[in-house]
């Protein structure tokens, strides 16, 4: 069975980071962007999933996740917005992206998000 491909763009460089080591060591593929850009302009093709800052220099999430869910080929590529804003309704609904996760967030969050829009096995610990 192969990797799942994981675009995460972000523009903290340390956020970058802790995501592709911990994606890795759940089995991911990762490629990863400080602005988003390489992704626009299809440098990564086809990811399973997508991991998107709102606020990048350059560019701006939003306008990234809004052209690649009206995309022909890349609509149905589940988009993950992440951002310390907290407003989580209208950036669903604005930019049609699949769920949100807020910053700081808890690694187990993130994990159980991506296994859910991937359509993998959820683990639940209690």
């Amino acid at each position: 069975m192969r990797k799942k491909k994981i675009y995460v763009a972000d523009d903290d460089l340390d956020i970058l980071e802790v995501i592709k080591q911990i994606l890795e060591l759940n089995d991911y593929e990762v490629e990863t962007s400080l602005n988003g850009l390489s992704l626009m302009n299809e440098v990564y093709p086809n990811p399973d999933l997508i991991l998107l800052d709102i606020l990048m220099p350059d560019t701006d999430g939003r306008d990234i996740c809004r052209a690649i869910k009206t995309g022909i080929h890349t609509h149905h590529t589940p988009v993950i917005m992440m951002s310390a804003f907290s407003d989580l309704s209208t950036i669903i609904f604005d930019t049609k992206a699949d769920d949100f996760i807020t910053k700081p967030f808890e690694i187990s969050e993130l994990l159980i998000k991506i296994k859910k829009h991937l359509n993998q096995e959820v683990e639940v610990y209690s």
